[in-house]
């Protein structure tokens, strides 16, 4: 965990999403990669041969962030932590995933405002997304953490994928920073209703697979009735004082395999704890 990228948009928010990361970089010794992306219509951005972008707008955006960025690193709580900022001209999508394929993070960090700001840069499709189709994790914060800790992580998923336990590996090296109880979750709801005995198999059969991929002491099997797996999986995350949410996403088709698409935007944009998802690599 050496390299995390932090999209930044100036807005509370996103400032506590670079909190979280520079306490994680303070652990782990991380670099972190500061990312302002400025969407403009490509007819009012230009660049000269050094990269130095023209035009009255370009010029003004690329300023202001500037000035950001200057007020941002000043911060106490990013002192003595090692810090490159960027600002580009792209969409916020493909700004973020072009620069975390080119410094080979290892962590996106994303503040999100909810539902509450359709105007956020980081709430909607763009934020869906970067969620949905990034093999990077992805730690979405939903609060204010002032001292980011994990003693209990809720894995949710229907534990029917066979490379579902892929995407949980790719976030234990995360996960065993902290060494949380996980707790795998399968939500029973009416319609899609499973025998105990057949979600246990399920249940077992993954932990088998993931193997030593995090200590068996600190794993729980849970299986949890509720009317939907959205409600189930929010109430059983309270029920067990959970710091974070994780869950496996399933690639372009943009849902979470067992969610259906509505149900999937909910949990992320409605989960009030801190989330972290990775998509289900291409079979």
């Amino acid at each position: 965990m050496k390299r995390l990228l932090v999209p930044v948009d100036f807005s509370p928010r996103a400032e506590e999403a670079l909190k979280v990361a520079a306490q994680i970089a303070r652990k782990t010794g991380a670099t972190i990669y500061l990312l302002h992306l400025i969407d403009l219509p490509s007819d009012e951005v230009g660049m000269f041969h050094d990269g130095v972008p023209t035009g009255p707008a370009a010029l003004i955006l690329m300023q202001n962030a500037r000035e950001k960025f200057k007020e941002l690193l000043d911060k106490d709580y990013l002192r003595d932590i090692q810090v490159e900022d960027y600002v580009d001209f792209n969409k916020p999508f493909e700004g973020i995933s072009d620069y975390a394929k080119e410094k080979n993070v290892d962590l996106i960090v994303m503040g999100s405002h909810g539902l509450s700001d359709i105007q956020s840069f980081f709430v909607g499709s763009n934020t869906e997304k970067v969620v949905r189709t990034s093999e990077i994790p992805v730690l979405v914060i939903k609060k204010p953490v002032e001292n980011f800790d994990l003693k209990n992580v809720v894995f949710a998923s229907n534990f029917q994928e066979d490379i579902c336990p892929l995407c949980f590996q790719k976030m234990t090296s995360f996960l065993k920073l902290y060494e949380p109880t996980v707790h795998l979750l399968r939500v029973n709801t009416q319609t899609g209703f499973m025998a105990t005995y057949e979600s246990e198999e399920l249940i077992n059969n993954f932990i088998k697979k993931i193997n030593e991929a995090y200590p068996p002491e600190k794993i729980t099997k849970n299986i949890y009735d509720d009317y939907s797996v959205q409600e189930g999986i929010f109430h059983f995350a309270d029920k067990v004082g959970a710091d974070l949410i994780a869950l496996s996403t399933h690639g372009r088709q943009g849902i979470l395999h067992f969610l259906q698409n509505s149900i999937a935007e909910d949990v992320v944009n409605k989960a009030e704890k801190n989330i972290l998802t990775v998509k289900m690599p291409n079979k």
